[in-house]
C-alpha cells in the first residue's frame, strides 16, 4: 500500500511540476519582457559627445499656454476609405479618428483619439499632435486651405506667436493608415527662438478593459523594432542617426507611431504618462532661429498585416507574434483565406482545425497503434525492474534482451507523445494570432459566442473541452489504472488554464480533441 501511495504522490508531483513548467513557457514566450534602466545609453542610438549636454537635460514634459480664453471652435471632418479624422482649430489637433473597419461592442466604429475639450488646460494639453514650445504655447489656430486631391488631402493650419507665423499641415492619405505632418516656421520681424515639441496620443480602447499600451522604438543597430515598458522606462528618452526612425505606442489593437523623418525634426523623443491609459509620446525638435521646415510621417492605424506594411514593411515586426512569427503569419493568411470563403471565423478556425490535423492523422493512428502493442509488454518491463531493481547493469542488459527478443524498441512509449508534441508550436502559434488579431475582435461564432477574441463568458467551450479530454484520455492505451488517473487529471489541469484563454483558441483546441477522438475510433477499427 505504502508503496502505491509513494508511486501515486510521485506521479502527483511530475504532474504538478509539468504543469508549472508549462505555465512557466507561457509566460516565457507570451509575457513582456524589459531590461532597460532610465536614463541609460541605448545600442544604436546617436551619442556624440557634443550632443551630451542636449541629450542628458532635463525632460520638459509640461506645457503653458498663450490663450487662455479662444475664439469658437472650427471642426473639419475628412474621410478617407478606412476611417474618418476629425480636427479641430483649438491647437490644430487630431480630436478623434474612428476606424470603419472594425466595430466596437455597441456596432459604432471603434475610436483611439478622443475629443478631449478645450475649456481645461489640462486636457488641451493630451491633444493629439499639439504643437508646444518652451515658454507659451499658441492654442488657437486658424483653417486657411483645404486641398483635396486624388490621393491625399492637405489640411493646412496656422497661428501667430510672438513674431512667428506657425504653419501646420495634415496631409491625409485617403487608401492608406500613413497620416504627413509638416511643421512650417517662419519670422517677419526680430525674435526669440523657439524649441518646438509635436505631442501624439497613444492608442487605447476603453471597452477592452485589459487593453495595456506599450512603446515601441526602433534599435538601429539591430535594425529593428523594440516594445518597451512604460512603467518602468519613463524619464528615458531616445535619439537616432537615422532619419527614419520608428517611436510611438501601441495598444492591443492598434499603432500610434512617428515611421519616418526626413528632416530630422526629432532630436529626442520620450514621453510623459499620465495613467496607464493616458500616455502621450513627445517628439522634441532643435532649436528654431530662422525660417524652417520640416515633415513627419505617422501611422495612426489598426495592427493588421496588410495595412502595416502598405505604410511601412518595418512595422510587420509590431505584429506580436514572438519567436514564431513566420509560422504566425502562414496560420493568419490560412484562417484570413478560409475567412474569405466561408464568412464566419467561427467555422474557419472549426475548419482550420482540421486541415491542420488531417495530414498528422496517419502518423498519430500509427504512434497510438505502436504505444498500444507496448503496453501489452508492459508486466513482462515491469517484472524484469522489479527483479533485478537491486543490479541496475543486470537490468539494463535484462531489459534490451526483453525488447530484442519480442522486436519492440524501448522508445516506443515516446511515440504515443509525438502526436501532442506536433501540435504544440501550432497551438503557441494560434495563441499569438487569435490574442492579436484585430478582425476577431467581435468576431461572433453562434449564440452566447459573440466575440471569439474574448474568453468564452459561460464557460461552455472549456467545460466541453475538459469533458473531451478525459473522454479521449480514456481511449488511451496504458499500462495501468495509475497513469490513466494521471492523464485524466492532466486533461482537467488543461481545462483550467484554457478556461482564460480567447474563445477562438479553445474552439480550436476543442476541435482538435474531437479529431484526436475520431483518429483513435478509426484506429480501433483499422487494426481490429
Amino acid at each position: 500500500m505504502n508503496e502505491r501511495i509513494a508511486s501515486f504522490l510521485k506521479n502527483l508531483v511530475f504532474a504538478l511540476a509539468l504543469t508549472w513548467v508549462t505555465m512557466q513557457l507561457f509566460g516565457y514566450f507570451f509575457g513582456s519582457k524589459t531590461d532597460i534602466k532610465q536614463g541609460e545609453i541605448r545600442p544604436g542610438q546617436q551619442a556624440q559627445a557634443l550632443m551630451a549636454e542636449e541629450l542628458f537635460k532635463p525632460l520638459n514634459l509640461d506645457v503653458s499656454f498663450a490663450e487662455q480664453k479662444v475664439p469658437a471652435e472650427e471642426d473639419t471632418e475628412i474621410g478617407t476609405d478606412y476611417c474618418n479624422m476629425l480636427f479641430s482649430s483649438h491647437g490644430a489637433v487630431l480630436q478623434s479618428i474612428d476606424f470603419k473597419e472594425h466595430l466596437n461592442k455597441n456596432g459604432k466604429p471603434l475610436r483611439t483619439i478622443f475629443d478631449r475639450g478645450s475649456m481645461d488646460e489640462e486636457q488641451r494639453k493630451k491633444g493629439c499632435f499639439l504643437l508646444a514650445f518652451e515658454d507659451k504655447t499658441p492654442y488657437f489656430y486658424k483653417l486657411i486651405a483645404t486641398n483635396r486631391g486624388v490621393e491625399k488631402t492637405d489640411l493646412i493650419y496656422q497661428a501667430h506667436h510672438e513674431g512667428w507665423t506657425i504653419t501646420k499641415t495634415f496631409g491625409i492619405y485617403k487608401k492608406s493608415y500613413q497620416l504627413d505632418v509638416t511643421l512650417a516656421f517662419e519670422s517677419d520681424k526680430k525674435h526669440s527662438d523657439i524649441k518646438p515639441r509635436l505631442f501624439f496620443g497613444a492608442p487605447y480602447i476603453a471597452e477592452l478593459g485589459d487593453d495595456a499600451i506599450s512603446l515601441i522604438t526602433y534599435n538601429e543597430t539591430k535594425n529593428s523594432i523594440e516594445r518597451r515598458d512604460v512603467s518602468s522606462d519613463q524619464g528615458a528618452a531616445w535619439y537616432w542617426k537615422t532619419n527614419k526612425p520608428i517611436f510611438g505606442a501601441e495598444d492591443k489593437y492598434f499603432l500610434h507611431s512617428m515611421i519616418n523623418d526626413p528632416s530630422k525634426f526629432a532630436q529626442r523623443a520620450y514621453f510623459k504618462m499620465y495613467d496607464s491609459s493616458m500616455i502621450t509620446p513627445i517628439l522634441e525638435g532643435p532649436t528654431v532661429t530662422e525660417k524652417q521646415s520640416y515633415t513627419l510621417s505617422f501611422y495612426i492605424g489598426p495592427k493588421v498585416f496588410d495595412h502595416l506594411i502598405a505604410v511601412d514593411e518595418r512595422l510587420e515586426e509590431v505584429m506580436s507574434f514572438g519567436w514564431l512569427s513566420w509560422f504566425c503569419k502562414l496560420l493568419l493568411k490560412l484562417l484570413q483565406w478560409l475567412y474569405d470563403l466561408i464568412g464566419n471565423y467561427g467555422l474557419a478556425i472549426i475548419v482550420m482545425s482540421f486541415v491542420l490535423k488531417l495530414p498528422f492523422a496517419p502518423f498519430s493512428i500509427y504512434a497510438r497503434k505502436k504505444t498500444e502493442e507496448y503496453q501489452k509488454f508492459q508486466p513482462s518491463i515491469t517484472r524484469i525492474r522489479e527483479k533485478y531493481k537491486h543490479d541496475q547493469a543486470l537490468q539494463h542488459q535484462e531489459f534490451l534482451k526483453f525488447h530484442r527478443d519480442h522486436n519492440i524498441s524501448p522508445t516506443t512509449p515516446a511515440m504515443g507523445c509525438l502526436p501532442l508534441v506536433v501540435q504544440i508550436p501550432i497551438l503557441f502559434s494560434l495563441y499569438r494570432v487569435l490574442g492579436n488579431y484585430l478582425d476577431l475582435y467581435q468576431a461572433p461564432f453562434f449564440g452566447w459566442l459573440t466575440d471569439l477574441s474574448a474568453k468564452d463568458p459561460f464557460y461552455v467551450l472549456p467545460i466541453l473541452l475538459g469533458l473531451f479530454s478525459v473522454w479521449q484520455q480514456s481511449l488511451m492505451p496504458v499500462s495501468d489504472e495509475k497513469q490513466r488517473i494521471m492523464s485524466m487529471f492532466m486533461a482537467v489541469v488543461m481545462t483550467v488554464v484554457f478556461a482564460s484563454f480567447p474563445a477562438g483558441l479553445v474552439l480550436y483546441w476543442l476541435m482538435n480533441t474531437l479529431f484526436t477522438i475520431a483518429e483513435d475510433y478509426a484506429r480501433k477499427l483499422i487494426y481490429r
